[in-house]
């Protein structure tokens, strides 16, 4: 009940009336009096009077209370030595005072009947008793102030038998003018005179003070109040501590002393330690200590007071059978602590406790009660935590249905029909942000609204009720977007905060609130100063709360939340990494089963996305992808806040399309995007930002794809977006951004003019929208630029590249140098100051043009792939220039980011695609001509070895010998090694690693991914190369072999001969192990002619030919392409290293290493001649190589020693293929052939058809150091880690063999089609089986380059073994691989029937 509305009424008690029956209740004879219990509270008792039929009291009591109000008056025996609180009563009535005020109308005696109250086998009390009821009028002061009078005059002599309860009455009496006036001298004199009635009473008084809480707002001096206490005396009985205890209590809630709360619990404690068990009252001192220690936790937070007021709730209803009045509120008192408990432990037995206990002293209350309601909204209180924690949604439901009776039971004046409406909006409030029932949210704004209405300024209830009403406001402004609601909501919240002292308990989390609704105002009109209070109001939140209170983290969040809003606004990068670690920190003080679970990972994930778009670390755009697949997963389908979910991980996934370029990424963003739009109605005010988004992820997949229709409708959804934002809105400018550049779009594909003024319109607007320091200004400005650069080459008009210039250079200078889009800016820079140097010659404009790809090449922050198009463009324009210094850098830088953009984090088809995308190859190429034309020769080796295999490079890596390193750093070594057998176990994968469609609902994988996994090692991988690197002699681990160490891998009798095909030109490079290398300049032949040859080789071959069609492409396409090769490369490489074109009988003898490069791979060079008598076969002996360190690192293997076997796979029949008898002859001769030489049979692995299974034969590789495989491969075209050996039940994919380590391979010899055969786009990654095997372990290799026929394989075969074991066993040498092929293909060919392309598909690799 309200203080206000209590009123001042005098009750006279005159007589009773008892029947005859009633007249003897006892052997002896009793004494009775009258007890009087105003609203279950305040109690009065009259003197005791001997038993008679007519018995007279005439006595006066002051009540305050008001027209709802509930009287009881009992009859009670007053037993001989026993308290008068022991007193039994014998007959009661209960009336309304109301009733009694009607009735008593005309000064008035009524007679109301007293019903038994007691067995019906003992003698009882019935009757009636006279009362009368009266109004005071307005001179309530005097009256207390007369009944003082009376009071002090009976306590004046220390020996009066009543004297503590008179002086107990008193003090009840001030206490009630305190509460009404609050006079500031009632509360001190109040608790002096129960200090009084203890200090001088040495006996256990039958009497026995009541209680009364009184809460009040502001107060005077009191400290005459605490002396007061001070000053008590040893002398120390129950009920009188009881009583000063409870004084003692409500002191503590008007001033917040918490010596005040510390001491009503030692006294409330010694006076119910001191009471014994059998008191019949026992339960209230216990109830009451339970109170103050619940008070204390509350203020607290310590567990034990908790635990104590639990322990003491329990003990008090022991003490009640289910019939005692007071049972169902102890039930309901222990209940709301064991809640309090839950919610601060989690443990659901608490919970499921408090749940009983309140459904208990609901059953055990009639609806009649008074007490009724306040059960009810207990209980609902109860099932909404509950729900909150398990989401389970009956308990919600339940809890809406109880709060709801609650409310329909009492009525409007009732003192608690406010909390009533309040507690019945937050559930419905709950019901609506979890499932989205407007109607909900409509019926808790407006029981919100009746709470406050019913409440005064002065009511302590009044903050919470406008909190409750703001958050209302706040939710339905968010899905509705009516600014009204949210003004108010701010209005009401700072009310609320302003009633709320600094030491108030609640203040944080008004605070708090109000931070959050703050920050929701900046994002909707985006003054500074709503975000600048919100993060002050914030901070002050998180301030003012213990660190081990449940609710800081809720405060951390919204800091954090806030502090990343206001890094988007101006950039400091402070506030994004307090941001992440406020964040961070709510994450991981939570589990799954916390509400805020799902907000909190979705935020962080937010936070390091954007971390990422700025600092370009992947492990934030990884651990972003974590948390918000994590946050969704934690997200039942109705949620409202699943739309912005799910459009937060469709815009991270289009930030790592951008960044890795998997196309799944974006398919995923768009199906992400359309999801969200479709969950949310057309009037939330976040439409506009999911049709924006949407836009965005259909334009870039334009970009890529072409399709007009993508184009279309994202300019569609993104008009839309801007038609439904007002001008004021913060996000228009970005809305009108997104437009204008899907228009460029639009226009420079399809040359409409009008999509491109449209575009410079949407872009300008944007531009005046935004303030300069706001950070999405530089984007605005290089957005503009790109379409003013557009107009230009369309119209001509210099003032249009004027403009560009200017836009982007202030897009740059607001740009970071640790900011990723710093790199963009640049680039566009440098395009039209290109652009302008063509135009006007003028030479500052060149070298600003290459000082802004330079500057965007080597920034820190740069994406790989952007820094690599600015490395393309700054070589390009140097070596167009004749700048060749600066050529050769730019290639240089360009060369060492191919890594970072095929990015060993990817799967082996998006690294593929990024090398096919960025041309990996011509890179190298054309760096090594700027070096030749340098004359910088061992330069050009090295950067050509650094532009070939990238793929091979990066697995090889994972391999790499560390024994130095772990004799410097041994723990080191050993985790670089750990984490390096990780990657490299399914490095080439095609299944493990690659992308699949991550979405939610969609080819859901979630967390799931695989790919994660393996860039989380990858990222780990490259921060302990970078530790390596740290280290003193360890600067260049894993980096450029230098070209001293390369050349060793040419033997002293052979030479290496590259042969470099770029745009710039073809030149060939030779050295051997020692003497300067040599160049020499082809200019007989250019790449575009060397591409034309290649080109009729492959697409001319004829699949399942006829003699004649063979012949016919040998004479149209192999042959004129090799005579091509032979006039203008090898007769010019040959004059200069020194062979002679005379053919002779002699057989060769000098070794040459072919290394060619682009087109030039897939044409057989060994087999080059003038289409005569002299061939390449006939004058050296031939071997190839992809990369010059492939040699350097085989030899260590090579020369290792062990025991060797011999595995041997032949298939003459394979399901599903021709079939190819002629291999049983040729593995059966090759056995022979190891055999006779005294090869030991137990030492030969041999599986022959049916018995040649993939799994077979992968396990066999393991053991095995000489290879020979006789069955039908192929190569796959398209993505070389599918090439495959045909075996009995499957393929051998090349994927498969990569992830073998052979300790002691020696050689291996692919008697099968297409072994060596690269892919046209890539030639120089060799992604072929013979490289696959030799990255397996086998470093001397015979295969073919393309199809070959059974029989040609066994003779082939056959020649080779017999030369390699033609000095026995002991004299066998797999780097004698090359001749013995070259001897077998010279023998192969005297028979006449052999054509070219019979014998020519036969290479040797490696050593």
């Amino acid at each position: 009940m309200a203080t206000s509305d209590k009123r001042p009424y005098v009750l006279e008690v005159r007589s009773t009336d008892l029947t005859a029956g009633s007249m003897v209740l006892l052997d002896n004879p009793s004494e009775l009096f009258v007890r009087i219990i105003l609203d279950q509270g305040a109690k009065f008792e009259t003197e005791v009077e001997r038993q008679s039929k007519t018995m007279s009291w005439n006595e006066e009591f002051l009540l305050f209370g008001n027209s709802l109000s509930t009287m009881s008056l009992s009859i009670v025996q007053n037993i001989t030595g026993c308290t008068k609180s022991q007193g039994s009563p014998m007959g009661c009535v209960e009336v309304a005072l109301c009733t009694l005020l009607d009735r008593s109308a005309g000064n008035q005696f009524v007679a109301l009947q007293l019903t038994s109250t007691v067995p019906e086998d003992v003698q009882s009390i019935t009757g009636v008793i006279w009362v009368k009821l009266g109004e005071h009028g307005n001179h309530l002061l005097d009256s207390i102030l007369e009944m003082e009078v009376l009071d002090e005059k009976t306590i004046t002599d220390d020996a009066h038998r009543n004297k503590p309860e008179r002086v107990s009455n008193l003090a009840s009496t001030q206490d009630n003018r305190f509460v009404i006036f609050r006079a500031h001298s009632d509360p001190k004199y109040a608790i002096s005179k129960i200090e009084n009635a203890v200090r001088p009473t040495d006996y256990i008084h039958p009497n026995q003070p009541g209680t009364k809480k009184t809460r009040i707002k502001r107060f005077g001096d009191l400290s005459s109040l605490q002396h007061a206490i001070s000053n008590l005396t040893d002398n120390r009985h129950p009920p009188y501590l009881l009583h000063l205890g409870v004084s003692q209590h409500i002191r503590f809630k008007c001033l917040g002393d918490l010596c005040d709360l510390d001491d009503a619990i030692t006294n409330q404690n010694e006076a119910a330690e001191l009471i014994d068990d059998w008191h019949r009252e026992k339960h209230l001192y216990l109830t009451n200590l339970s109170i103050s220690q619940q008070t204390r936790f509350e203020r607290l937070g310590s567990l034990s007071d908790l635990d104590n007021a639990i322990f003491n709730q329990t003990r008090a209803i022991e003490f009640m059978d289910d019939i005692h009045r007071n049972k169902p509120g102890c039930l309901s008192n222990l209940g709301a602590s064991l809640c309090a408990r839950f919610e601060r432990l989690g443990n659901l037995s608490d919970l499921e406790h408090a749940i009983l206990n309140i459904k208990k002293a609901v059953d055990l209350t009639d609806y009649k009660d008074i007490t009724k309601p306040s059960y009810l909204s207990n209980l609902a209180s109860s099932q909404g935590v509950h729900f909150h924690s398990f989401g389970d949604l009956s308990f919600l439901d339940n809890a809406i249905s109880n709060q709801e009776k609650a409310v329909k039971l009492t009525e409007d004046g009732h003192p608690s029909k406010p909390e009533y409406f309040s507690n019945l909006a937050n559930h419905r409030n709950a019901r609506f942000q979890n499932f989205g029932y407007l109607s909900d949210l409509e019926h808790a704004i407006l029981n919100a609204e009746k709470a406050v209405e019913l409440t005064d300024d002065e009511h302590p209830s009044r903050p919470r009720h406008l909190l409750n009403l703001s958050t209302s406001q706040g939710t339905r402004f968010h899905h509705l977007g009516n600014l009204f609601d949210l003004e108010n909501a701010i209005a009401n919240q700072e009310k609320a905060v302003e009633l709320l002292d600094d030491g108030h308990s609640n203040k944080p989390h008004y605070l708090a609130t109000l931070g959050m609704i703050q920050t929701i105002r900046f994002h909707r009109l985006g003054y500074l100063s709503d975000l600048e209070n919100a993060i002050a109001n914030q901070e002050k939140a998180v301030d003012l709360t213990n660190d081990g209170h449940p609710a800081k983290l809720i405060y951390v969040e919204s800091l954090g939340k806030s502090q990343l809003t206001r890094f988007e606004r101006i950039g400091n990068l402070s506030d994004l990494d307090n941001a992440i670690v406020n964040i961070q920190k709510a994450v991981q003080l939570t589990d799954g089963a916390h509400p805020n679970q799902s907000m909190y990972h979705g935020h962080l994930g937010q936070c390091q996305t954007t971390r990422f778009k700025r600092l370009g670390n992947l492990s934030d755009l990884e651990n972003a992808f974590s948390n918000q697949e994590k946050a969704i997963e934690l997200t039942n389908q109705e949620n409202p806040s699943r739309p912005a979910l799910l459009s937060n991980l469709g815009s991270s996934q289009i930030t790592r399309f951008r960044r890795l370029g998997n196309h799944v990424d974006l398919e995923n963003a768009i199906w992400n995007h359309a999801k969200a739009l479709d969950l949310v109605d057309d009037g939330h005010p976040s439409k506009p930002g999911c049709l924006s988004n949407l836009g965005i992820a259909k334009a870039i997949r334009f970009e890529h794809l072409g399709l007009l229709s993508d184009l279309e409708s994202a300019i569609s959804d993104i008009a839309k977006a801007v038609e439904l934002t007002d001008d004021d809105h913060p996000e228009k400018p970005t809305y009108l951004l997104n437009l204008g550049s899907s228009q460029g779009q639009h226009f420079t594909s399809h040359g409409d003019l009008s999509y491109l003024e449209h575009a410079i319109s949407n872009q300008k607007m944007a531009a005046e929208l935004t303030n300069d320091g706001h950070p999405s200004k530089p984007q605005i400005h290089g957005c503009l630029s790109i379409s003013q650069k557009i107009r230009f080459q369309h119209s001509g008009s210099i003032c249009d590249l004027e403009d560009s210039i200017s836009n982007v250079k202030k897009a740059a200078k607001l740009t970071g140098d640790d900011n990723p889009r710093k790199t963009s800016y640049l680039l566009q820079l440098g395009a039209v100051q290109k652009i302008r140097f063509e135009l006007l010659g003028e030479l500052a404009d060149h070298e600003a043009c290459i000082s802004s790809f330079k500057a965007a090449t080597q920034l820190t922050a740069a994406y790989p792939r952007q820094a690599l198009m600015a490395a393309r463009q700054w070589a390009k324009i140097s070596y167009s220039n004749g700048d060749l210094v600066s050529a050769l850098e730019a290639y240089r830088n360009a060369l060492e980011l191919l890594p970072k953009v095929a990015w060993l984090g990817l799967d082996t088809s998006s690294r593929q695609n990024c090398l096919l995308e960025e041309q990996s190859e011509k890179l190298g190429t054309f760096a090594a001509t700027c070096a030749v034309r340098l004359g910088r020769l061992e330069e050009a080796v090295e950067l050509l070895d650094l532009g070939q295999s990238i793929l091979w490079q990066q697995a090889l890596s994972l391999r790499s010998d560390l024994e130095i390193l772990r004799q410097e750093q041994p723990k080191l070594a050993e985790e670089l090694e750990r984490v390096g057998r990780q990657l490299d176990a399914e490095n080439f994968s095609s299944s493990a690693f690659s992308f699949v469609e991550s979405t939610v609902g969609h080819g859901q994988r979630g967390t799931q991914d695989v790919g994660k996994e393996r860039r989380n090692l990858v990222i780990v991988w490259e921060s302990l190369v970078e530790r390596v690197r740290q280290l003193p002699q360890f600067e260049y681990f894993l980096k450029t072999v230098p070209f001293h160490q390369l050349r060793h891998s040419a033997s002293t009798l052979g030479q290496v001969v590259i042969i470099n095909a770029s745009g710039y030109g073809v030149d060939a490079l030779t050295f051997n192990a020692t003497g300067p290398i040599r160049h020499v300049s082809l200019p007989g032949i250019d790449l575009e002619k060397l591409d034309k040859l290649s080109g009729n080789i492959l697409r001319e071959w004829p699949a399942n030919a006829s003699a004649f069609q063979r012949r016919n492409y040998v004479m149209r396409f192999l042959k004129p392409a090799l005579r091509a090769v032979w006039n203008n490369i090898l007769i010019p490489i040959f004059h200069d290293i020194g062979i002679s074109l005379v053919n002779t009988t002699v057989l060769p003898q000098r070794r040459i290493w072919w290394y060619p490069t682009g087109p030039l791979t897939l044409i057989p060079i060994h087999a080059a001649g003038s289409g005569r008598t002299i061939d390449v076969s006939r004058l050296v002996v031939s071997s190839y190589v992809s990369r010059l360190r492939y040699l350097f690192e085989a030899h260590p293997t090579l020369s290792s020693n062990g025991n060797q076997k011999l595995l041997i796979v032949s298939l003459p029949k394979t399901p599903g293929q021709s079939n190819l008898p002629q291999t049983t002859e040729e593995v059966n001769r090759v056995i022979q052939i190891f055999c006779s030489s005294g090869w030991s049979e137990e030492n030969i692995i041999s599986f022959h058809g049916s018995d040649a299974t993939v799994d077979c034969v992968l396990g066999a590789l393991d053991s095995c150091s000489w290879l020979h495989l006789a069955c039908h491969g192929f190569h796959d075209p398209h993505l070389g880690m599918k090439s495959a050996f045909v075996l009995n039940d499957g393929h051998l994919e090349l994927c498969a063999i990569t992830s073998k380590k052979v300790s002691n391979g020696k050689f291996a010899f692919l008697s099968a089609c297409q072994a060596a055969s690269g892919l046209k786009n890539l030639p120089g990654e060799a992604l072929h089986l013979a490289a696959g095997l030799q990255f397996a372990g086998f470093p001397s290799i015979i295969a073919t380059m393309w199809n070959i026929c059974d029989n040609d394989a066994l003779k082939v075969a056959d020649h080779t073994y017999r030369y390699l074991f033609r000095n026995g066993l002991q004299q066998l040498d797999p780097s004698d691989a090359a001749t013995a092929l070259n001897r077998a293909i010279l023998c192969f060919r005297e028979d006449p029937s052999i054509t070219l392309d019979q014998w020519a598909p036969f290479v040797h690799l490696g050593i």
